[in-house]
């Protein structure tokens, strides 16, 4: 890539970053519900998430939205952050969202 095709491409870049002279953060969802029942978890290892996972004790909704999600960043990983104390706010909890769903 070469002059006036890179500096399209850093302006770009520019553009994503940056919004009113704001950074733009992207932001983690998830859906009220889904949050209430993987609290019900939050007792659980890793390695227990799978006996939960073909147990009854999680609902299909839930299951589904663990199923959904891209390869990057997997719902389940999106309940491991929301887990953890340290990161938790980095995850907004809402009525009706359904974005990583």
């Amino acid at each position: 890539m070469k002059g006036a095709a890179m500096s399209e491409e850093i302006q770009g870049w520019r553009d994503i970053i940056q919004q009113n002279g704001k950074r733009v953060q992207p932001q983690l969802t998830i859906p009220k519900s889904i949050a209430d029942e993987i609290d019900k978890f939050a007792h659980t290892n890793w390695a227990n998430w799978q006996f939960y996972f073909y147990s009854d004790e999680m609902s299909k909704e839930l299951i589904d939205w663990f199923d959904n999600g891209d390869s990057e960043f997997t719902n389940s990983k999106i309940a491991m952050v929301y887990l953890n104390p340290l990161t938790r706010d980095l995850v907004k909890v809402g009525e009706g969202i359904d974005d990583n769903y």
